[in-house]
């Protein structure tokens, strides 16, 4: 028995076919549309009706990728279109690298932070000299409980006369507070150089680039420990103070990159965006980072793909931000045979590549395009041939 939504589908496309070959005899349209929806799920078809020569590609995109694409901050930093330009590269790889100390000192456990700073470890050679301590097994305490980087329990204290577990805790409290002194002085340091900078490009581009995302931090005043992120919760400190109070926190705006943003710029899809808007410049139909169904019917996944409507010509791109190496060409190539594709370009950051690669590259059918931060748009684009 034949399921209700085949009918339906089947039926809608009897009906697109019967307007397009009306339409077709009007001499109005040669396509009536570019990508159909197959299989049943994101898979498209693209066609070629009007010149059969062409081969219709099926053609698929990651839904994580597609998500990561969809944030508003990577939208923005996608749709500003300055991607390939050698001031911003810069500029975004600066706030990258201030933006990823941000996230980790206000997410850091105590473990962590303390490991960095040698406050807590001056306490340690300090408090953890023989003369200071009353048995090795107090010491082994000791050991256990500053290594988990807690205020060390009066009761687990051993042996320890007890003016010296006095003075022992006061010296934790003082270097703990000590370490969320500086890293709140830090990550606010880092916040405001990101606003200059991005303040700083834009008046000299007249742009608005909406890149940074906001976190409020909450830090205890007892102890300046981040008690909080965003929203206000309250909680016991690990200081003993109990939080119930706005007052009795300090909420700080950061600006940094989210982590969505980073992992765009991280997995280099930025270089991949930034051809695509010299093929829309090209007049080209284009897809950024699709799977393509090979021959085989394995899937490849195909940086760039760019289409020419009227010349019925395709190619693919690769985007590479390293030095090419021969695997490159290689793999590359075997894509391209696999799918059917006869011209593919291969961009890279890299200034310079070995004239064995280029000739490899040209006896595959591929052109390799280098320095592509380091050369201006006009130059770029007379590499990319139109047919």
């Amino acid at each position: 028995m034949v399921s209700p939504a085949f009918v339906f589908k089947w039926g809608i496309k009897k009906k697109l076919l019967l307007i397009e070959l009306v339409l077709i005899l009007c001499g109005r349209v040669t396509i009536v549309w570019d990508a159909m929806r197959i299989l049943g799920g994101n898979a498209l078809e693209l066609p070629n009706r009007s010149k059969p020569s062409l081969p219709a590609l099926t053609i698929d995109k990651d839904h994580v990728r597609q998500s990561l694409e969809d944030e508003l901050t990577v939208n923005n930093l996608i749709c500003c279109n300055l991607l390939l330009d050698g001031e911003f590269y810069t500029l975004y790889l600066d706030i990258l690298k201030k933006s990823k100390s941000i996230l980790h000192f206000i997410r850091a456990t105590e473990e962590q932070l303390f490991s960095e700073y040698r406050a807590i470890q001056k306490v340690l050679r300090h408090f953890m000299h023989p003369s200071r301590l009353g048995s090795r097994i107090s010491r082994l305490v000791l050991v256990r409980n500053i290594l988990a980087h807690r205020i060390v329990p009066r009761e687990k204290l051993g042996h320890i006369p007890e003016d010296k577990k006095k003075e022992l805790e006061e010296a934790l409290f003082k270097a703990t507070k000590e370490v969320y002194t500086d890293v709140r002085k830090k990550v606010v340091s880092l916040s405001n150089k990101i606003q200059k900078s991005v303040s700083a490009f834009e008046g000299r581009r007249n742009i608005d680039l909406n890149t940074l995302s906001s976190t409020i931090v909450h830090f205890c005043r007892r102890c300046m420990r981040i008690v909080s992120l965003d929203r206000f919760r309250q909680r016991t400190c690990a200081c003993g103070q109990k939080i119930t109070r706005l007052s009795q926190v300090k909420q700080i705006p950061i600006n940094h990159f989210n982590d969505r943003l980073i992992d765009f710029l991280e997995k280099n899809y930025w270089l991949e965006y930034g051809l695509d808007y010299l093929l829309k410049r090209k007049n080209f139909q284009t897809f950024v980072g699709y799977y393509v169904l090979g021959h085989s019917g394995v899937w490849h996944e195909i940086d760039n793909i760019a289409v020419s409507r009227g010349q019925n010509y395709r190619f693919f791109c690769e985007c590479k931000n390293a030095e090419v190496k021969e695997k490159d060409i290689f793999v590359f190539s075997g894509k391209m045979i696999d799918i059917g594709c006869t011209r593919g370009y291969l961009f890279t950051t890299s200034e310079k590549v070995t004239d064995e690669i280029v000739r490899l590259g040209r006896a595959k059918n591929i052109d390799i395009v280098t320095g592509v931060l380091k050369r201006g748009t006009k130059s770029l684009l007379e590499e990319i041939k139109e047919s």
